[in-house]
């Protein structure tokens, strides 16, 4: 996967920096980064992999991943990572299968960094 810069000029008023891109999928490459984004998984996928983009990043930047069990309105899971270098980050994660499978319902993903750029994407799990 290319990856290309096309960081936009922000304005005082916005975050340094920008979550450009979150995306899932049930595939990863080797290095665990998402190529394509998929909205839809089943119940009994392995592990769902994601792939957040980050321009502007400042190594060290505290960067907040929550994934959120929508049709229950819970909170599944919360971890905080620190930028590994400055300027554009991809960072990669992954959410292990739960012992009883996914629970069937919507959910929502969360990124966001210490200075305020965030993104979210949600998805089904049928």
């Amino acid at each position: 996967v290319a990856v290309t810069d096309d960081a936009k000029t922000s304005s005082p008023l916005q975050a340094a920096s920008q979550v450009a891109e979150l995306m899932l999928s049930d595939q990863a490459d080797a290095k665990g980064v998402v190529a394509q984004h998929q909205s839809k998984f089943s119940t009994s996928v392995g592990e769902i992999y994601g792939t957040a983009l980050i321009a502007g990043a400042k190594k060290g930047q505290a960067v907040t991943t929550e994934l959120f069990y929508m049709t229950r309105n819970l909170s599944i899971l919360s971890s905080t990572d620190d930028l590994p270098n400055d300027g554009e980050v991809t960072l990669t994660f992954a959410f292990p299968k739960p012992d009883k499978g996914w629970p069937a319902g919507d959910y929502k993903l969360v990124i966001s960094t210490a200075d305020r750029a965030t993104k979210t994407v949600t998805f089904q799990v049928k």
